[in-house]
């Protein structure tokens, strides 16, 4: 009952958020009359806004690194090695997950999110709108929400629950939902996606902080290569996918920058297709506050010049496995500095994440760099690695090489006479020093199969947890709210 009683508080809650780019105000009503609150075109705005805001707040925080990154055998612990608000991230490290004692095993959060999501596409169609594009537009965002919250739970989970009908009332019924079918789940996500394509209208206003018809494009791709890759689905949802990003890359709204440091330093630019907004007083708590150094550690002269310094204490850092295997690979890789970073004192070797550092202003850091969920190099290598599964083995290094010439400025840097395999293992290596801390490494490893192989920790392990060492287990107090969970096989 506690989980229903925080489902129907975020109802009120939503409609008392600030938007991060149209601010509405509406007197809340109560949580149990959903029908007076979702009356008019202005509560519906104010809805999907609050659904952004708490889509944000799902995805950021010690969560995301816990989700998509921090099993990828890229990272370890800072200078305050094993501290305070670590608590279990070396089962992560190690992956040695168990459901008590290890961080990522509650998907509540998900379920808040995708709660509000239901809401929205279940009173948005009732409500009469001045502009119908703006209708379609707000229902569209909410099925994009719902189907990444869906895609992202089944890949950690596994067998997940799917709700598609808001909780508004403890009568609600399916308080105590079963978990469905890996099969099933992606069946909902690609209907969810089908329906925002549909909805998107075809004279969209680009933004870089809402679903469009651009980053649903970008969802769709990545469900259904993962679907073609894991699921075994094969060529048909490798078309879909290849479908999509041509789709994207017939726009001509977005391209490659030619520093790739501007794409994380000017956020407003033409390489980023979907990311959540951050700006203080908005949100300030970007995931990576833990990968600077903090100010009491770093002397007066170099702080800021150049070690980049914070207010937190430096608990996350790459592995030297990362470093040595990727980071080092190319000494002339353009994005190595801006990735990450060493400093030497005489008294000490400073380490910090240099890639999302937000601003500096009177003395304190603020970590206000954007979360980018998608961003256009990603377009492209989603292009080569669907080209390359489908045989088209050239164009699949042509994609690979637009990478590879602003990291190394060399054209055809790839040769054309590598085998498919050698050109997986090439777009995974770019994949994992391209997006270096943006969320992608776990499951890019996993996508392409390479878990047993790439992650030292997971080396000779494939049999472990009944073949399900790759998957989260449930924690136990998921389990205690709801009785029709059961845990996931050999935890």
């Amino acid at each position: 009952m506690n989980n229903i009683y925080r489902f129907l508080m975020f109802v009120l809650a939503i409609f008392t958020l600030n938007s991060c780019s149209e601010i509405v105000d509406i007197e809340p009503q109560s949580v149990l009359t959903s029908q007076v609150v979702w009356k008019e075109e202005g509560d519906a705005i104010a809805g999907v806004n609050g659904l952004l805001s708490n889509f944000r707040n799902t995805i950021n925080g010690d969560s995301f690194l816990f989700w998509f990154e921090l099993r990828s055998g890229n990272w370890q612990y800072g200078r305050t090695a094993g501290g305070a608000g670590t608590l279990g991230w070396d089962h992560l490290f190690v992956n040695s997950l168990n459901p008590s004692a290890s961080p990522g095993t509650d998907w509540s959060k998900f379920y808040t999110t995708i709660n509000a999501a239901n809401l929205a596409i279940k009173y948005i169609p009732e409500i009469d709108f001045k502009n119908q594009n703006t209708k379609n537009e707000l229902l569209a965002q909410s099925y994009f929400i719902r189907a990444y919250c869906y895609y992202t739970l089944v890949r950690i989970y596994g067998e997940v629950p799917v709700l598609l009908s808001g909780f508004e009332s403890v009568d609600t019924e399916d308080l105590y939902p079963h978990r469905k079918p890996v099969e099933e789940v992606f069946d909902q996500i690609k209907s969810d996606i089908s329906q925002a394509l549909d909805l998107y209208p075809s004279n969209e206003e680009i933004s870089k902080y809402r679903p469009t018809n651009a980053a649903i494009n970008m969802l769709k791709a990545d469900v259904y290569l993962w679907s073609a890759k894991r699921l075994n689905k094969g060529n048909a949802d490798l078309e879909q996918a290849k479908e999509a990003v041509n789709t994207i890359i017939n726009q001509s709204n977005y391209s490659l920058l030619d520093d790739y440091e501007n794409i994380f330093r000017n956020e407003a630019n033409d390489e980023i297709i979907f990311s959540l907004y951050f700006a203080v007083n908005e949100a300030e708590n970007h995931y990576l506050d833990l990968g600077t150094q903090n100010i009491n550690d770093v002397p007066a002269e170099y702080q800021n010049n150049p070690i980049v310094v914070g207010n937190s204490p430096n608990r996350l850092t790459f592995s030297q496995e990362y470093i040595d295997n990727y980071l080092n690979k190319n000494e002339e890789d353009t994005r190595i500095p801006v990735i990450y970073q060493e400093f030497e004192t005489p008294d000490q070797t400073y380490k910090w994440i240099n890639k999302f550092i937000g601003e500096w202003r009177d003395g304190r850091r603020y970590f206000t760099s954007d979360i980018v969920l998608y961003r256009f190099a990603e377009t492209l290598l989603f292009k080569a690695e669907i080209l390359n599964a489908l045989g088209a083995s050239n164009e699949a290094i042509a994609c690979l090489n637009e990478i590879s010439k602003r990291a190394y400025g060399l054209e055809n840097y790839y040769p054309s006479t590598l085998t498919q395999a050698e050109i997986d293992d090439a777009i995974l290596d770019e994949r994992l020093i391209e997006f270096g801390a943006e969320g992608k490494s776990w499951f890019d490893i996993l996508r392409f199969g390479k878990a047993f192989t790439r992650i030292p920790s997971l080396i000779g392990r494939e049999n472990e947890k009944n073949g399900n060492i790759l998957l989260f287990p449930i924690s136990p107090e998921t389990i205690t709210r709801n009785p029709n969970i059961t845990q996931t096989p050999g935890y």
